[in-house]
């Protein structure tokens, strides 16, 4: 049995990109605020697709799993906006079969 936890077996440098905007909203007041307040704004000048960007400016989980984003970083800024759990892994569910095939 092959178990991945993760979509890509080396993440996309764009995967890296959403993972350090996920890492600073998720460890620096400032960084969290300016990026609540106006999240497109905060990522207007990020190095990110448009599909990124959509993503994570309407906090899709699926796509940004999907794109490559550290699940354990998904999950700790899903905690960050109280999503709650079943919701988390709902969205992950959903994407499974794009995911896993």
């Amino acid at each position: 049995m092959n178990v991945r936890n993760w979509v890509q077996a080396v993440p996309s440098q764009e995967a890296f990109r959403l993972g350090k905007i996920l890492h600073k909203v998720q460890h620096d007041r400032v960084e969290e605020t300016r990026f609540f307040a106006d999240p497109k704004a905060y990522i207007a000048d990020a190095d990110l697709s448009d599909e990124a960007r959509r993503a994570l400016s309407e906090t899709d989980i699926g796509a940004l799993y999907l794109l490559g984003v550290n699940p354990y970083l998904l999950r700790a800024y899903c905690l960050q906006l109280r999503v709650p759990e079943a919701d988390y892994l709902a969205a992950l569910r959903a994407v499974e079969e794009q995911a896993y095939g």
